[in-house]
């Protein structure tokens, strides 16, 4: 999908392109059930929302969000929606344990495939529609500020 982007989106839409195939490397892992393979996708989940997925979420946040607002109050359903998937994420990440994992990977990978989908299908159109070359160029630039959360020792 992501050669289908604009170069602003390229990155983003790769990043996409790897969430899908980390989602059904999810699935699965809760499919096949064990207690191993659950402890796996943890591990895995847990790798992947610090050294990927938080970052993206940011940039998607900080360039992409505000940046449509600014183009009409009637993105904000949109733009809440998103975030509130981004936040949900982050939530199943945050309570990751064993006794829960089959329905939380289940629902992690669920939610991801979904949400990434729908921005692939429906956002990032919508997004290189409205934007202005220079909100592009922005959204190609980012830069996450020193703030991305740490890894639990």
């Amino acid at each position: 999908m992501s050669s289908q982007r604009c170069q602003q989106l390229q990155e983003l839409g790769q990043e996409h392109e790897e969430a899908l195939a980390f989602a059904d490397r999810i699935a699965g892992l809760v499919q096949a059930g064990s207690d191993d393979h659950l402890a796996e996708g943890i591990r895995l989940v847990q790798d992947y929302y610090y050294d990927e997925l938080e970052e993206h979420l940011q940039h998607e946040e900080q360039t992409l969000f505000a940046a449509l607002l600014e183009h009409g109050k009637e993105h904000l359903p949109l733009c809440m929606q998103l975030g509130k998937e981004h936040g949900f994420l982050r939530t199943v990440v945050a309570g990751l344990r064993l006794e829960t994992a089959r329905q939380d990977l289940s629902a992690f990978a669920e939610v991801l495939r979904k949400h990434t989908e729908f921005e692939d299908e429906r956002f990032f159109p919508l997004v290189e529609s409205l934007f202005t070359p220079a909100q592009l160029e922005r959204v190609m630039h980012f830069k996450p500020m020193d703030t991305l959360p740490r890894r639990p020792a």
